[in-house]
C-alpha cells in the first residue's frame, strides 16, 4: 500500500517583505539588534509601529532580516547594516523572516544569494 506523502512547505516560503518610510525626521522608528559581532544575524528589536511609515507589509519583533533593498544583510555587523540602511533612499524595501530557522537553512539562503 501506498502511503500519502504530506508536502512540507520550505522555510523560504515565509520570508516576506515589508516596504517602509523614514518619517520626517528621518527615522524609521525600528531597532536593529543582533549582528555578526555578537554572533548573531541582525534582527528587529523593539519598534514604534504606531510611527512606522509602512507602504505595504509589517513587521514584527524578532524576526531576521535578510535583506535591505535587494542587498543581502545577513551576517553583516550592525554597523553596516545600518550603514546599508542610511545609504537607501525611501521607500526601502525589508525582507525578514520569523525566528526559528536553524543555522543550515540560513546557511542554505545565503548561498542561493550568490549564484
Amino acid at each position: 500500500m501506498s502511503k500519502v506523502l504530506k508536502k512540507k512547505s520550505h522555510w523560504t516560503s515565509k520570508v516576506h517583505e515589508t516596504v517602509i518610510c523614514r518619517d520626517k525626521d528621518g527615522e524609521l522608528n525600528v531597532e536593529i539588534k543582533g549582528g555578526a559581532e555578537n554572533g548573531l544575524f541582525s534582527y528587529l528589536g523593539e519598534m514604534k509601529h504606531n510611527k512606522i511609515n509602512y507602504q505595504d507589509g509589517k513587521l514584527h519583533t524578532d524576526e531576521l532580516l535578510l535583506e535591505v533593498n535587494d542587498t543581502a544583510v545577513s551576517g553583516l555587523t550592525i554597523r553596516d547594516v545600518l550603514a546599508v540602511i542610511k545609504h537607501c533612499k525611501d521607500p526601502i524595501r525589508l525582507k525578514c523572516v520569523k525566528q526559528g530557522l536553524t543555522c543550515w537553512q540560513l546557511r542554505s539562503l545565503e548561498s542561493d544569494k550568490g549564484q
